[in-house]
């Protein structure tokens, strides 16, 4: 998390250093080192989010207001908080990074209590459902050139993958096969309706799970089976909206492949997949003339 803080504000992935990471702990961690659970603050979700799934399971996350560039270099109490689920789904404790519920009781200072970022929700919801599949950890960063694109004629919903895997020729063989980049609509952060939008995107239908959504205006929100996988997804689009960002500013006439173009890379990687079919003595005739449609050699 301290490294990809860094490098997230280090590269404009972040807005004000704005955003939010988290992870389901596949082992929970010793009493020892979490406050106590008797006295640990607790607090209610939202009555549409209930997750009995994840009762008793520990959920790492940043906290509201933390800055993702001081992870690494501060205590990790000050941006971060370990939460934990109870058996009813609806409540969960609050086990790292605030004081006890009995400090809490007798501060007269009107500073609010420590919290969970405000986009907790969409976590437990999809670590819930989605745990088993892979979903472990979850990134949400504000990326600069995203964000700019998404508020050009190529934001529409029906353009904004297309115009962005026309700069890579990996875009399209990594993200085709799970729908590009979930697209969702505007709409206000931290709310329980972003995160069953979030969720049914991700799930996709019954097609492959997809890596990566994008809240329209707002920033990316990207899935992995830990915190540097689930990062990288964001990275990756975040480098195809800066390519085709200042390619425009600078007058560069950087276009992207067209659609014939993509398909022949898609063609090309998907059949060189493929057993090739063998002949009887094993070697091809020198003489024969070789066919391919890979016009664009693209091995």
């Amino acid at each position: 998390m301290g490294w990809v803080g860094a490098h997230a504000h280090a590269h404009d992935y972040l807005w004000a250093t704005a955003g939010n990471m988290g992870a389901i702990l596949t082992e929970t961690i010793d009493d020892a080192c979490l406050i106590s659970y008797e006295v640990s603050p607790r607090y209610q979700l939202p009555p549409q989010i209930v997750v009995t799934g994840l009762a008793g399971r520990h959920v790492l996350l940043t906290k509201s207001g933390s800055r993702l560039d001081m992870i690494g270099i501060e205590h990790p109490a000050l941006n971060l908080t370990l939460v934990e689920v109870e058996p009813d789904g609806t409540h969960y404790r609050m086990r790292f990074g605030t004081p006890d519920q009995t400090t809490l009781d007798r501060s007269q200072n009107g500073v609010a209590p420590p919290a969970p970022t405000s986009e907790m929700f969409h976590y437990l919801l999809i670590f819930e459902q989605l745990a088993e599949h892979g979903f472990n950890a979850l990134v949400h960063l504000q990326p600069k050139f995203l964000n700019l694109i998404s508020r050009t004629e190529h934001g529409a919903p029906d353009k904004f993958y297309d115009f962005l895997r026309g700069y890579e020729p990996e875009t399209p063989i990594i993200y085709d096969p799970s729908g590009g980049i979930g697209f969702v609509e505007e709409r206000a952060p931290g709310i329980p309706e972003l995160s069953y939008e979030s969720l049914r995107l991700f799930q996709n239908g019954g097609d492959p799970a997809r890596h990566i959504l994008y809240w329209v205006g707002h920033g990316t929100f990207s899935r992995g089976t830990d915190i540097l996988d689930a990062y990288k997804h964001a990275e990756y689009f975040e480098a195809a909206a800066r390519m085709a960002w200042e390619a425009n500013q600078q007058r560069v006439d950087a276009q992207a492949y067209t659609e014939e173009i993509v398909s022949c890379i898609l063609r090309e990687f998907n059949a060189n997949r493929e057993a090739a079919p063998k002949s009887d003595d094993g070697f091809q005739d020198a003489d024969s003339p070789v066919q391919s449609d890979n016009v664009y050699n693209y091995p």
